[in-house]
């Protein structure tokens, strides 16, 4: 990983995953994790080696160790438990029952050493895309519509959410399950609103809650549902990105009106393979603007630039600002 292609150091990568990053460098990990398919990788290959080596923490001393060495300890213990031994040959046993256990712990040790060396040699090597193209629009629906109801719900806190109007995603699009009272409209976007070359734009398991406010519901909304359209229609990403630019260029598509922005504080959402649930946030519409004049990504600056329509068709810039609390008001984890 070159510093010069990468902002997030290794070790970075390592702290976002434990928790460790403030909240203004934990949302710059998140936009170029969304972006970059190299540190995705290297995310699942830190996460892949630290379960195992969570599985070599809980399994009893005899599954890590060859069986030619556990005979030979039940050997030594038996003969230690069976007969009176003299404090030098006791000394000798134990001694050597140490080196046995050190030998193993060697072993296990070189064992992460080659994984560390195996997993660092594939990260050079291409390796296809996860989600190369569409799944089956069955894997995008949520059979349980009562359950999309409550996760489109969990977007906000409820004194917003249980009078906002609630989108759920249908065959044909996405339909009203119940008509809201105050202007706010919920919904469970899927993976194809990220941006166009993330590695996970077609994947299924993507659940990303959101609360748009009145502003946002009118603005922001049509977007979403644009994009779901084109993709139910089968269109590829080509013909999806021409087909929202000529929207955008004849005003079919409107731009975020003053005041656009929606809530992102579930805690049951999923973004992507990279960050899971991520932390709960707060995001800012705005027509294509410099993320100088919020003070985006700066050190120390809780503001972070939305990579979700950089480069895209879309003529949106999208601002990120992460809370302490989750929508049902338990705290967030500290990032």
């Amino acid at each position: 990983m070159s510093a010069n292609t990468h902002p997030i150091a290794q070790e970075e990568l390592m702290a976002y995953l434990d928790g460790e990053l403030p909240a203004d460098q934990a949302a710059e990990a998140l936009s170029h994790l969304d972006l970059c398919p190299e540190c995705q990788t290297l995310v699942a290959d830190f996460r892949g080696i630290s379960q195992e080596l969570l599985a070599w923490e809980v399994e009893s001393p005899e599954a890590g160790i060859p069986a030619q060495v556990n005979a030979a300890l039940g050997e030594r213990l038996q003969k230690r438990e069976a007969a009176k031994v003299s404090w030098p040959r006791l000394k000798n046993t134990l001694m050597t029952s140490r080196w046995v256990w050190a030998g193993a712990l060697t072993i296990i040790c070189l064992a992460v050493a080659l994984k560390l060396t195996l997993t660092s040699r594939n990260r050079n090597e291409v390796r296809p895309a996860a989600y190369p193209s569409m799944a089956s629009i069955e894997q995008y629906l949520t059979p349980d519509r009562n359950a999309e109801i409550a996760l489109a719900r969990s977007a906000a806190p409820a004194s917003i959410s249980s009078d906002a109007k609630i989108l759920v995603l249908g065959w044909r699009g996405y339909e009203t399950a119940v008509e809201g009272r105050n202007g706010f409209v919920c919904m469970v976007e899927r993976s194809w609103m990220s941006p166009f070359n993330s590695a996970d734009f077609w994947n299924p398991k993507v659940r990303v809650p959101m609360c748009f406010n009145p502003a946002a519901a009118r603005s922001i909304l049509p977007l979403s549902i644009k994009r779901t359209e084109l993709v139910l229609a089968g269109m590829s990403k080509a013909q999806m990105i021409d087909s929202l630019k000529a929207e955008f260029d004849h005003q079919e598509l409107p731009a975020p009106a003053p005041g656009a922005m929606c809530y992102m504080m579930s805690r049951a959402g999923y973004l992507n393979d990279a960050v899971g649930h991520y932390v709960p946030h707060l995001m800012f519409y705005f027509p294509l603007t410099d993320k100088a004049s919020w003070g985006a990504d700066l050190p120390g600056s809780p503001v972070t630039l939305n990579p979700q329509f950089q480069g895209g068709p879309e003529p949106i810039t999208e601002f990120v600002i992460p809370v302490d609390k989750w929508s049902d008001g338990t705290a967030a984890p500290v990032m």
